[in-house]
């Protein structure tokens, strides 16, 4: 609902008032209640008016409903609102008018009139008097026009009407709202096609990414639950030809089964991974197969944090979304049963800031694949190639750049670009169609950033409540109305698109949605109908723009840097999941997350991006550096022997065929054979026996790293200090001869003396009895 008010201006001309009613009374509070729902009329029976705010010097006006939306020949009218008093002092048996402005045949004109505060000037209408109304209270009013109080000689027009406040005996208002009766008398004209689309997309809340269960299911109840802004969009374009672009993470994590693309390779242009040598400390690392397993204290068993930590191999919960979201997202699939719908890229991708900078990169590429989701959730086909760049711009090298960008995913090619008309327009005394081409052939939808932002809101400009939408209605009717009258005689089509951002009441949304679609000069249609010419409608070329036009959405957090460090932590996540009996749970844990980085949600909260980044980065460094080479130091004491080399699996999922590589540094020790494949259970550590040779005795330092059966590096390496001590073989061989002489010597004297000197004894009863007794002969 929309307000104005004002206190100066010249008299309006008087005129015998109409048949008239109040229809409320006064109030020592400032609430607003409606009319009785008797008086109301199309576009806004019913509901609740929200709260009007009393100002200090002037009254408040607000309009509820005007009935009929669209007036004919003889139509009688009613215009119902209240009135609030200022907080200065009361207002004296007021009285309401109507009063008719100057005929507006431009748009610019309603820009003009609608935020004008000046007393009209034409001829008044009708108006209907009020009780006293006390300061900072309100009081309702219905307005009565008879049968034939509003004409035109026009066949169709936009008349403007002031709906003023003034006192008793007084003739200066103090207090104005401007709005537009929508008169069609007769058709002469071709009806305007006119397409809506609403994203459905997520709020920028690292709430919902939470290891906190109950802090993340608290986050999605207010992101898809009943009573969501998402919601209240579905259910408020119900029953509509509306289409709405759905976002596939809406659905939450736990709905879908995350695509795993192949791992991009030194050769790729846009790899941000060393070729395939002696690794660094990049990623998440396994271990090895023969020995005994032990558990590991530190395992990742949950989705990362939005709390900044330190960083930790060890989330909290198991589960990246409970049954609680997951019933959530059943009931969101339910909302969206027999809708037209369009499939955005994976978390609402910044395609705009990141197509111009990055065509090729695989991130991008990946999340616009992964629109497909969509239709897989709803379960009924779902296009995805229609691209809807945020900021509405077609600069010289987007076009070739989205080309590029779309070759190297599944859609392909753009089957149509979403622009602000503004973006590829020139100088034009007439608005043009919503069915555009680009200079390189591409379809564009070009939408009327004036009409779009005429959507109602629960905020801004078009602020409505309920049905309270009396004046976003008749302000979109006189915009179509202006733009029908440039060329009545040629079909045209127009394109109404809402923000990112947009939170409309649903029950408000619903009555603009039936208001506006009922005018008989507007066709509304399926939006994928202007990606072909329709009659005479066919599509306008691209033309260069008069001027720049001021931006309509913040500044992107995504640029070259980000984008390549997102690529560089996916890719050691997507290595991960790749030695992983359960990679695709793991992407869901870690990799989805991640991916929620490049979405255009963020420019409204750049912050937020920041938080969700740095602990991306922490539980990104942990969870791929879990597995990992054991550090130790070795003494080794021999010309050949077996190192014992500890690797430890710090995740709670089964590794499985990794390869431990182990690369002295110094010529002394030598590998005799690497490990083949091994495997470690989840949470456990494993010993690997390798075979080495010790050449020479010194220090030498052997680096212990992980790969992939293919070679790539993964994990955690580790360099082992060993200290070669080899004994020489000579000392051996002379030492067991030696050894040898003097066994044989002992042989060779026992055999040269024969008797034991044990024998020659004759008194026995002198030695001993076993087990350390005497044994003695009695005598008889």
């Amino acid at each position: 609902m929309l307000a104005s008010a004002l206190g100066a201006g010249p008299t309006a001309s008087a005129t015998p008032p109409p048949s008239v009613r109040v229809a409320g009374v006064n109030r020592a509070q400032p609430a607003v209640e409606v009319a009785d729902a008797n008086d109301a009329g199309t576009a806004g029976d019913a509901a609740t008016v929200p709260q009007v705010t009393p100002v200090a010097d002037r009254a408040v006006v607000t309009l509820d409903t005007l009935n009929p939306t669209v007036v004919a020949p003889g139509d009688a009218v009613t215009i119902t609102g209240t009135v609030t008093a200022p907080t200065t002092g009361p207002l004296t048996s007021p009285r309401v008018r109507l009063v008719q402005g100057a005929p507006v045949t431009k748009r610019d004109q309603i820009d003009t009139w609608a935020s004008g505060a000046d007393p009209a000037s034409g001829p008044q209408l009708g108006s209907v008097s009020l009780p006293s109304v006390l300061a900072s209270a309100t009081a309702e009013f219905t307005l009565r026009l008879p049968s034939g109080a509003v004409h035109s000689n026009k066949a169709f027009a936009a008349l403007p009407v002031s709906v003023e406040v003034v006192q008793q005996s007084a003739s200066e208002p103090v207090g104005i709202a401007r709005t537009f009766l929508a008169w069609n008398a007769r058709k002469e004209y071709d009806k305007l096609q006119i397409a809506t689309v609403l994203p459905i997309t997520l709020d920028p809340d690292v709430e919902l990414f939470s290891r906190v269960a109950e802090v993340r299911d608290r986050a999605w109840q207010s992101a898809i639950g009943p009573d969501s802004r998402i919601r209240r969009i579905i259910d408020g374009a119900a029953n509509s030809s509306i289409t709405l672009a759905v976002d596939p993470s809406v659905f939450g994590p736990e709905a879908i089964d995350p695509v795993t693309p192949a791992p991009s390779g030194p050769d790729d242009p846009q790899s941000t991974t060393p070729p395939n040598t002696t690794p660094t400390n990049t990623s998440p690392d396994v271990a090895d197969p023969g020995q005994p397993t032990t558990p590991s204290s530190d395992s990742p068993t949950g989705p990362p944090s939005t709390t900044p930590a330190e960083p930790s191999a060890t989330p909290t919960d198991s589960d990246v979304e409970g049954a609680d979201v997951r019933a959530l997202s059943a009931g969101l699939v339910r909302s969206l049963a027999g809708r037209s719908l369009w499939a955005l890229p994976y978390a609402d991708a910044d395609l705009a800031a990141t197509v111009d900078i990055a065509p090729t990169n695989p991130l991008v590429r990946d999340l616009v694949d992964r629109a497909s989701l969509v239709a897989k959730v709803v379960g009924h086909p779902v296009r995805s190639d229609i691209i809807w760049p945020v900021d509405g711009r077609m600069p010289a090298r987007r076009e070739v750049n989205l080309r590029t960008m779309l070759a190297g995913t599944t859609v392909k090619k753009a089957a149509g670009v979403i622009v602000n008309q503004q973006s590829i327009t020139g100088a034009s005394p007439y608005t043009p169609t919503a069915r555009r081409v680009a200079t390189g052939g591409t379809r564009l939808l070009g939408y009327d950033p004036r009409l779009s932002a005429l959507l109602p809101n629960r905020s801004g400009p078009s602020a409505a409540s309920g049905t309270a939408v009396a004046l976003p209605v008749q302000r979109y009717l006189a915009e179509t109305l202006v733009i029908l009258g440039e060329r009545s005689g040629t079909p045209r089509s127009l394109l109404v698109v809402a923000p990112r951002t947009y939170d409309p009441d649903a029950a408000g949304l619903a009555a603009f949605v039936a208001a506006t679609s009922t005018a008989p000069w507007l066709t509304p249609i399926d939006a994928a109908s202007l990606l072909t010419d329709s009659g005479a409608d066919r599509a306008l070329k691209q033309q260069q723009p008069v001027s720049t036009f001021p931006a309509t959405v913040p500044p992107p957090t995504l640029n070259r840097r980000r984008l390549a460090l997102m690529e560089f932590q996916r890719e050691r996540l997507n290595r991960v999941a790749g030695v992983l009996r359960d990679g695709e749970q793991f992407q869901r844990t870690y990799r989805e997350v991640l991916d929620e980085l490049a979405s255009v949600r963020w420019r409204y909260q750049p912050a937020s991006w920041s938080q969700l980044s740095t602990t991306v980065a922490a539980e990104t460094r942990a969870a791929t550096s879990a597995i990992k080479v054991v550090a130790q130091s070795v003494n080794f004491l021999a010309e050949k022997g077996t190192l014992q080399i500890t690797v430890e699996n710090g995740l709670p999922y089964q590794v499985e065929d990794i390869r431990l590589v182990l690369a002295p540094s110094n010529p002394r020790m030598q590998v005799v054979t690497q490990p083949g494949p091994i495997s470690i259970a989840p949470s456990s550590k494993r010993v690997v026996p390798v075979p080495v040779i010790a050449v020479a005795a010194g220090e030498a330092d052997i680096r212990a790293f992980l790969t992939t059966a293919d070679g790539t590096p993964i994990g955690s390496p580790a360099v082992i200090p060993v200290s070669a001590n080899p004994i020489d073989s000579t000392v051996f061989w002379v030492g067991g001869g030696l050894l040898g002489l003097i066994l044989l010597a002992g042989v060779a004297r026992a055999v040269v003396k024969g008797t034991s000197r044990i024998d020659e004894i004759s008194d026995t009863g002198a030695l001993p009895g076993r087990h350390g007794r005497d044994v003695h002969e009695k005598s008889p």
